[in-house]
């Protein structure tokens, strides 16, 4: 039986109040958390918002990811992937 690999994300908000919102590229949530998120994840491609409504960013998780808000919003953004039933 081959053992499932789940890695660490670790993303620190530039304030205590800020939303952190962690979806799949199929636009399901996985994860959210405010001010911190420390969680594991499959590896993957997965998009990011500080609060839901400002920009989306692409994490693509390969290896433990340990960031903060401001090194990920120095990257490009992407288009929020659309939930389809």
């Amino acid at each position: 039986m081959k053992k499932i690999k789940y890695f660490k994300l670790c993303i620190t908000s530039l304030t205590p109040s800020t939303e952190i919102w962690v979806g799949d590229t199929d636009g399901c949530l996985v994860q959210k958390e405010v001010g911190k998120i420390k969680t594991r994840l499959l590896p993957g491609d997965y998009t990011v918002e500080f609060g839901l409504g400002t920009p989306t960013y692409p994490i693509h998780l390969d290896n433990d990811y340990d960031t903060t808000q401001e090194e990920i919003m120095k990257g490009k953004t992407c288009t929020r992937p659309v939930f389809k039933l």
